[in-house]
Order: C-alpha cells, then sequence, then structure tokens
C-alpha cells in the first residue's frame, strides 16, 4: 500500500471515529439517534413534506425513514 493510501485509510478512520463520537453526544444530549436528528431537522426545513419527499431530501431510503417516523410517534 503507498503512503497516500495509507493516509487516506488513517484519515477515514479518524473521519468515522469523530462522527460516531460525536453521534453519541448528541444521542446523550437529546435522547434522539443522528438519523431521527436528520429527520427532524429535514420535516423542519421542508413544507408539509411527504415521507418520499422527507427520504429524498434526507438521502434516506422510504423504509428507513417510514421506520424513523414510526420510532418518533411512539415517543410522543
Amino acid at each position: 500500500m503507498s503512503d497516500l493510501e495509507d493516509q487516506v485509510l488513517s484519515s477515514l478512520r479518524r473521519i468515522i471515529r469523530a462522527t460516531h463520537l460525536h453521534s453519541r453526544k448528541l444521542e446523550k444530549q437529546t435522547g434522539l439517534t443522528t438519523p431521527q436528528l436528520v429527520i427532524i431537522q429535514t420535516i423542519n426545513e421542508l413544507y408539509d413534506p411527504t415521507v418520499s419527499a422527507i427520504a429524498h431530501a434526507a438521502s434516506l431510503s422510504l423504509a428507513t425513514v417510514t421506520t424513523i417516523l414510526n420510532r418518533l410517534e411512539k415517543m410522543v
């Protein structure tokens, strides 16, 4: 493996680790997972969105968004 490839992999590992730590911190602070927060933020940004529009805007599958929305609804 070249030095550049090693650097890229190392950088990716650091990014993934930082993302994981930040997600855990957000979950502790809010009681919500990062995907749940993304969905809530997306809904807030769209006017009267459909589930399909939320999925598209959040770059998630329709099934994933449906599952997250169902979980959020149970929390209310």
